[in-house]
Formats: C-alpha cells, sequence, structure tokens
C-alpha cells in the first residue's frame, strides 16, 4: 500500500497583496486597510470634504487670501479634534473609565504635533499638509498599537484618522495649482 502525501502550495499572492503585506511588516501605517475603502468611510469623508470646502469658501469672502484660508482650515478643523479629544477625555476620568481616559490621552499627544504647527505658519499650504499628515500617519500608528494591546474598541482613532485624511485630501496640491 503506497503512502499519499499531501503538499500544500500556497496561491501565489497579488502583487497588490503581496504589497500591502510587505508594507504591514515594515511598519503599521503604510498601508490602509480594505475596511476603510468602505461606502460608509467614503460617505463621511466626502462630508468632510463639502464641510472644509464651506468653510473655506467663508473666509475667503471675508478676507482671507487663498493659502492662508486653507491653512485656517486645517488649524479649525485639527482644533476640533483636538477639542472632541480633550472633552471625551475628561467625561471619561471623570466617569472612571481609566483605560479609555488614557486611550484619549494617547491620542492627544499623537495629533499635538499639528495642533501647534499650524497657528505658527499661517498661509504655508507644504507645511500645514506636511502636519496633517504626520499628525494622521502617528494617530493611525498609535491607534494599531493600542488596539493590538487593548482590542475593546474605541472609536476616536478612526474618527480622527478620516478627518486628517479628508484634511490632507483638502490641502493637496492638485487643490492649490489653480
Amino acid at each position: 500500500m503506497s503512502a499519499d502525501i499531501l503538499t500544500f502550495r500556497s496561491v501565489p499572492l497579488s502583487q497588490a497583496e503581496a504589497a500591502r503585506r510587505r508594507a504591514m511588516l515594515l511598519h503599521p501605517s503604510n498601508f490602509k486597510s480594505a475596511a476603510a475603502a468602505g461606502s460608509e468611510a467614503a460617505g463621511r469623508a466626502q462630508d468632510l470634504r463639502r464641510r472644509f470646502e464651506c468653510l473655506y469658501a467663508d473666509l475667503v469672502e471675508r478676507g482671507l487670501s487663498e493659502k492662508e484660508a486653507r491653512t485656517e482650515v486645517a488649524r479649525i478643523a485639527a482644533r476640533e479634534v483636538w477639542d472632541g479629544y480633550a472633552s471625551e477625555l475628561r467625561n471619561h476620568r471623570t466617569g472612571g473609565r481609566q483605560m479609555d481616559a488614557n486611550i484619549l490621552a494617547v491620542a492627544l499627544t499623537s495629533i499635538q504635533c499639528v495642533t501647534k504647527a499650524l497657528p505658527r505658519h499661517p498661509g504655508d499650504l507644504e507645511y500645514a499638509s506636511r502636519a496633517v499628515s504626520t499628525a494622521r500617519r502617528r494617530l493611525q500608528y498609535n491607534g494599531g498599537l493600542l488596539h493590538r494591546l487593548h482590542p475593546h474598541g474605541n472609536p476616536a482613532f478612526e474618527d480622527g484618522v478620516a478627518t486628517f485624511e479628508a484634511l490632507e485630501d483638502f490641502l493637496h496640491p492638485q487643490h492649490w495649482a489653480a
């Protein structure tokens, strides 16, 4: 009686999947998950972009230059994210939910770079774009680390990342080329 040896050969990965896995191994913030591309996230991002464009138009009407208006929109949006996190942090601390409070403290630390930098450089779109991008990457990376350590779920990081991604689109060079 002959013995059948079963060998399992893995199916070759697509180039995109192989690149995603390599990026994930190098640094977790280097890839975007497929779940983030869902229709709900896309709808929320579109709403944020529309909100930024309306605020931008209002600031231009009030006499700000186009570049100053764009950086002011970024400053306002970053400040709103900061204020939202700070408010939730206070609520969690008074409610005795220390784990959630610690997570929000990490989120605040992650975006501190953008809230301090944007007011110092009004009208500098390249600087604003780099600051927003850095804050998004830090928030994404720290959120991923915390999720692996404490997967009990706090949507603060996803909301902040979505806001900063929409801001990056708003500040992207294709918008200011005109």
